[in-house]
Parts: C-alpha cells; structure tokens; sequence
C-alpha cells in the first residue's frame, strides 16, 4: 500500500489516481524515478573517475621507471641520449686530433707526453655541452690496453682540462707501441658509457747534417741545401741542421718541410738571422730553432702558421720578435726578447699542438713583453722563471686568457 501524495489515504502500490481527492499519483513517481536515476550517475561517475585516476597513476609511474643501459663502441666517438638531451661524445688528443688512431714518432731514450681528453657537444647544434654532460657523470675511469708485445702507457688521473669534460695525461716511450686508451663513465641514472681511441708510437728515423761538411756560408747556399735535403729525405725522417757563426743576410721561408736548427758561435760571431724567418710547414715534423740570433731592424723576426720550438734564442730591435699566426702555437724556452715593440706575440686561434708553459724566458725593454690577442684553447699560459724588465707593459692580455705568473720575476723602469 501507498499513501496519495495530495490528500494522504491509503492506496494500491500500483494505483495511479487517488479516488477519494481524484487526483493523479504521476508527479511523485516521477520524482522517485528521478531520485533512482541521479544515484546511478553518481555511482557510475564515481566509479570512471577511479578509474581514470588509476590509469594516470600507472601512466605516471611507468614514466618516472628508468632501465639504465649500457652505450659502449670501440670508436672514438659515441651518440649518448637521456632526459636531459643527446649528445655527441669525443675523444681528441691534446693536439687536436681526433680519430681512432694517431702516430706519435719518438727518439729512442726520450719520454714523451700526450694528453686524451673527452668533449661532449649538443647533437642538434654542435655547441659545447660539456658542463651539462658533467653534472650528469657519477665517476670517471681511463684505462691503457697495451698490443700483444707493446709496454702499456702510463696514464695520470682524469680530471678538468679547459672545455674538456675530463682529460688524463699520457706517457710513452719507443716501447710503448700501440696501445687503446679506454674510457668508462658511470651515470647517475645508472647508464654506463665506453669509448676509446688508440695512440701509436713509431720510432724516429734522424739525420744530421754540420756546417763544417756541408756549404752554408751564405743564405743563398743555405737555401740551395734545405732545397737538396728536401727534395731527398722522406718527410718522416728527421732532419737536423747545424748551422755556422754567421751573419745571414736576409731572412728564410721554410714552406717544404721542417727542420731542426742549431746555431753556433765562434768568439764574437754567432749564427744570426737579418730578416723574417716564415714557418708554415709541418710534414710532419715540428720547426725548431736553438741558439740562434734574430736581429732586426723593424718588421717581424719569427712569423709563424705551423707549431715552433724555440730554444735558447733572441730576438732584438723587431717591431713584433715572434708573431705567432693562425694555425701555429710556438713554444720558447730560454730565450731573450729585448728591445721590441712587442717581444712574443700570441694571435693564433688554431693549432694541432699546444704548449701552454714559457720557462726561463727574459722580456727586457719591449713595448709590450707578452702579447695575448688570440689563442686555440682557454689553457692557462704560464711564465715559470721569467724575468720581465724595464717592459712598457709587461703582459697585454686583452682577451683576459687564463695566466699564472707565479715564479715570475718582475722589475720596473728605474726613475
């Protein structure tokens, strides 16, 4: 039984008109139907969004789960991917080459130095990553895997070197052979990373050659020798010069091969250069100069666009003594800049060598001692046992490279 939803008798469940007030019974099933319908959509709602909310859940989760992997290759670079981007790894040799395999040529008894560093790059755009890759490697580790028959290389630790993301110092000998130089990273999202690269050392072939068996009294016939010598000795062979106690007139442009120069002296006499001495060759030997005088009057004493050594050397009366052009890095060691504009200036913003210290050097009575106006890398240049004196300016560094003048010696003009 119901009750009538107007005057309240009691009536049949299934009554539609109450015959006592005479009136339909419709509008409160309608509100009870309506009542039923508004529960199920709430129940049903209720029950898509646990289920949505479960899905996004597991979406969620399955997003943040990472499987570390392992990126290994036996070149010398490597395409590396995670989160925060993707990367182009390499490995390069301290003198710039990259590759899988680089020669080295070493006298028997010398030691020689090397350093492998790694550089990471943006895939897309090229440009240096190498802080961002960093924050992402938990540990570093370099390894020297020696040919059957070679003696391994010795290796320092991995650590900063300028815009490498690590590099490690590298030993060897005639001995040394060919070794592979492995690196292995460890990730922080637990991803491991192996490349490697392979460093040859090939024993040098020498030749020499003294003043007292062969004609170089004149530039004219020292030229015509370099020339003869050239046009003869396989490039890989080193070709070593011992010049005469005399005065060159005029200056040489060494554009065939390289060679390694050693000036002499005989009482007041020396081997002395009057004008530019060009280097632009390297093929594949480095130019070298010991013990020889460049003395000018204006103009430019070394100009050099291949990799230089010099030893013991001096230059006086230039406007620019050593000027050290694109493509070259020259090193000197013990040598003398007196009485010139600029004594040493750096303006190369390439080179495949690199020889950030000048030791021993002397800087006297220049316009400008050292000059920085350019350089390939951001190494810090460094002045051990150094004198700078009586200088206009001792270091012009305009470009604000990285120098350590500590165990310089420094001496302003007198009053």
């Amino acid at each position: 039984m119901k009750n009538c939803i107007h005057c309240g008798a009691q009536l049949p469940d299934a009554a539609g008109f109450c015959p006592y007030c005479r009136r339909k019974q419709q509008a409160e099933d309608e509100r009870r139907v309506r009542r039923r319908s508004w529960g199920k959509l709430m129940i049903i709602g209720t029950v898509v969004l646990l289920a949505l909310l479960a899905w996004g859940i597991a979406a969620l989760a399955a997003h943040l789960r990472y499987t570390p992997g392992s990126f290994a290759t036996q070149s010398s670079s490597l395409n590396y991917s995670d989160r925060s981007g993707s990367y182009v790894l390499v490995l390069r040799w301290d003198t710039g080459e990259s590759g899988d395999l680089v020669s080295r040529v070493i006298s028997e008894g010398e030691q020689g130095r090397a350093a492998s560093l790694l550089y990471a790059y943006d895939a897309e755009s090229g440009e240096d990553r190498h802080a961002a890759f960093l924050r992402r490697v938990e540990s570093v580790s370099v390894e020297a895997v020696p040919a059957a028959g070679a003696e391994a290389l010795t290796l320092g630790k991995p650590g900063p070197d300028g815009s490498a993301v690590r590099g490690v110092e590298a030993g060897y000998t005639v001995r040394s052979g060919t070794n592979a130089v492995v690196w292995s990273l460890q990730m922080k999202n637990g991803d491991s990373i192996t490349l490697r690269h392979s460093l040859r050392t090939v024993r040098q072939r020498s030749l020499s050659y003294s003043w007292q068996n062969y004609d170089m009294s004149t530039l004219e016939k020292l030229e015509a020798f370099l020339d003869s010598v050239s046009g003869g000795v396989n490039a890989d062979t080193a070709a070593t010069v011992y010049l005469p106690p005399v005065r060159y007139e005029g200056g040489l442009h060494l554009d065939q091969r390289a060679f390694v120069f050693v000036g002499s002296t005989d009482g007041e006499e020396s081997t002395t250069f009057t004008d530019t001495v060009y280097v632009d060759v390297r093929d594949p030997q480095i130019a070298e100069f010991s013990q020889i005088r460049f003395l000018g009057a204006g103009g430019v004493g070394l100009c050099a666009q291949e990799g230089v050594i010099l030893r013991g050397c001096s230059f006086e009366g230039w406007d620019i003594g050593v000027d050290s052009r694109d493509g070259s890095w020259v090193a000197a060691f013990d040598c003398e800049f007196a009485a010139n504009g600029v004594g040493f200036r750096f303006n190369s913003g390439k080179s495949s060598l690199s020889s950030p210290t000048y030791s021993g050097n002397r800087f006297v009575g220049n316009g400008i001692g050292f000059q920085i106006l350019k350089t390939p890398s951001r190494v810090v240049l460094s002045f051990p046992g150094c004198v700078f004196e009586r200088n206009s300016t001792d270091i012009d560094n305009t470009i604000y490279q990285g120098v350590n003048t500590k165990g310089a010696t420094f001496i302003k003009s007198e009053d």
